[in-house]
């Protein structure tokens, strides 16, 4: 795992690289663009994880 996504109570998608050393810019963009597009496709729909993970539930805080 490189990282992980979560989405916060107020909608805002938020994500982290666990080591942003072994990912260059241009990946670093590209995820941050998903995460733009991401927000976007969900709107107003909020998703809670059935099995949320230690790194999900500190983002999503």
């Amino acid at each position: 795992m490189i990282g992980g996504w979560a989405q916060r109570p107020d909608g805002e998608i938020v994500w982290r690289i666990l080591d942003e050393e072994g990912v260059g810019r241009e990946a670093l963009a590209a995820i941050e663009k998903e995460a733009e597009r991401l927000s976007g496709w969900v709107g107003a729909t909020r998703i809670t994880p059935r099995f949320r993970t230690p790194l999900e539930k500190e983002l999503a805080a």
